[in-house]
């Protein structure tokens, strides 16, 4: 299992900082979710098509993967204009990640809309998937849904995948966002297994009823049990560190938190050889 961090932790460095700090704490790839304080990339400078392959090329030439390229595309809402802006963005990030050679671009589901049922909210949003699934694979792209917002367990993300039953569709198993739903770990391996593309590492205590970052081995996210879990699974992915200084402004920098992050992975990694 190798090793990468999501630009939230980091959101005011530039592509540049980004890579020369993937490369100084050891990681092996980075996720990208906004650079320069902006979490659409779309726009920037540095992902139009003049510079995009230039892009490419800083991490090519350093030696390190981008992971995946991260939308905050929500596919399940109540409204068809809201539903089509947020295909399109989804579709935007697929062409993104095709011109970066990342193979996976990260959506949501997005919270049900009041209103409508479970079962049907699941069909809807495999249905949007599915949309994209062929554009995504024409293109050499993965997409991949986060257990997030109002497919937090990996019982619900399951229940969608298993309507969109396609190749270029796989999830996102955010490990801290199931534990704190009370779903048994096992059990949202359990669920998510088959479909498995990137998995999310953080640790965090309740406080007030909202999961707080802490450092990693600080929390009481079950991270030890987790990788054993994985590793028992056969997953040799990703781990993606996802340090919300964007959401958590007061928590500490990326230059304490990353090659701490790094020197505990190791550490767990170590320990189940």
């Amino acid at each position: 299992m190798d090793l990468s961090f999501s630009t939230l932790g980091c959101p005011g460095w530039t592509l540049r900082q980004v890579v020369e700090a993937a490369r100084l704490y050891g990681f092996d790839g980075v996720e990208l979710r906004g650079i320069e304080g902006e979490l659409d990339i779309r726009g920037l400078p540095d992902f139009t098509p003049g510079r995009i392959a230039q892009s490419r090329a800083v991490f090519e030439d350093a030696g390190i993967d981008i992971v995946s390229v991260d939308s905050s595309a929500r596919l399940l809402h109540g409204e068809t204009e809201m539903t089509r802006a947020h295909i399109e963005e989804a579709s935007d990030y697929i062409a993104l990640a095709n011109g970066l050679g990342a193979p996976l671009v990260r959506v949501f589901g997005g919270y049900l809309p009041q209103g409508l049922m479970p079962a049907d909210g699941a069909r809807q949003l495999a249905a949007n998937l599915s949309r994209l699934a062929d554009r995504a694979k024409e293109m050499g792209v993965s997409i991949a849904l986060e257990t997030h917002e109002g497919f937090l367990t990996g019982k619900a993300v399951s229940e969608v995948m298993s309507l969109v039953d396609h190749e270029a569709v796989g999830v996102v198993w955010d490990i801290s966002n199931c534990f704190w739903t009370g779903e048994p770990l096992e059990e949202s391996a359990k669920w998510l297994a088959p479909y498995l593309s990137l998995v999310h590492v953080k640790d965090s205590v309740l406080r007030d009823g909202k999961a707080k970052l802490t450092l990693i081995g600080e929390g009481d996210v079950p991270i030890k049990k987790a990788l054993r879990t994985l590793a028992d699974m056969g997953y040799d992915g990703y781990l993606s560190y996802e340090w919300e200084k964007v959401w958590q402004p007061d928590l500490p920098e990326a230059q304490a938190a990353f090659p701490q992050y790094v020197e505990k992975m190791r550490e767990y990694i170590d320990e189940l050889r």
